[in-house]
């Protein structure tokens, strides 16, 4: 595990702050997609491996230094008393393959205002007042798109999402349910807990299901 890691954070150093500079030139499908998908896959791949350690020192110090996991329980917003199970449920990776095709979704493949001007990959909100304003927001409505220094922090800020808001407990469920059964958890399974990401609800779930079946993404849940 250790050779593991320092391997992916080996590679976050060579990740570069943005997509290739020719990369919107590419008029060829298949290698958009391929360039597309190799730049978001190791910047997940780095930010899965960072939650992987998490766990690891969760199941480490839970027992005799729960102290030392306060940083990890305020991140996640986890209770002040709550069992290993209750801090593992909250602190686990989200798959590869449902971080691209998501990625893929949300940003028109990397060609969206958002993406390119904000660095935001998953079409975050923000309520703070700082941010994007959406072009088709409704006048009533007072969220922007949150502007991120870099991919990596919105990667970062994607995954602590899943992890803790209410609207994605349904996919924690399911990916608990496949740690119990011994299984890795795989995106096309977590992709039914994201009913609540977007207005479209089941068909924005079967749409995620048949673009990962599609492009053959679960080949990359493996850890």
């Amino acid at each position: 595990m250790k050779i593991i890691l320092f391997l992916i954070f080996t590679v976050s150093l060579l990740v570069s702050s943005q997509l290739p500079v020719d990369y919107y030139k590419i008029k060829n499908t298949k290698k958009m997609k391929q360039v597309f998908f190799k730049y978001i896959k190791e910047l997940a791949q780095v930010e899965n491996a960072k939650i992987l350690k998490s766990r690891e020192l969760i199941k480490k110090n839970y027992a005799t230094n729960i102290k030392s996991l306060e940083n990890i329980r305020l991140r996640y917003s986890i209770k002040a008393d709550a069992s290993l199970q209750e801090y593992l449920y909250s602190v686990d990776i989200v798959p590869i393959s449902l971080i691209l095709s998501q990625a893929a979704f949300e940003s028109g493949w990397g060609k969206s205002r958002f993406f390119k001007q904000a660095k935001n990959i998953f079409g975050q909100w923000t309520w703070s007042g700082k941010g994007l304003d959406p072009l088709k927001r409704a006048a009533n409505k007072k969220h922007k798109v949150k502007i991120f220094p870099t991919y990596a922090a919105s990667v970062r800020s994607y995954l602590i999402n899943i992890n803790k808001s209410w609207a994605y407990e349904e996919l924690r469920n399911i990916r608990q349910k496949a740690r119990q059964n011994g299984k890795n958890p795989n995106g096309y399974d977590l992709a039914a807990g994201l009913v609540n990401y977007s207005q479209k609800r089941e068909e924005y779930v079967m749409g995620l299901q048949k673009f990962i079946k599609n492009n053959n993404l679960t080949r990359y849940d493996i850890y």
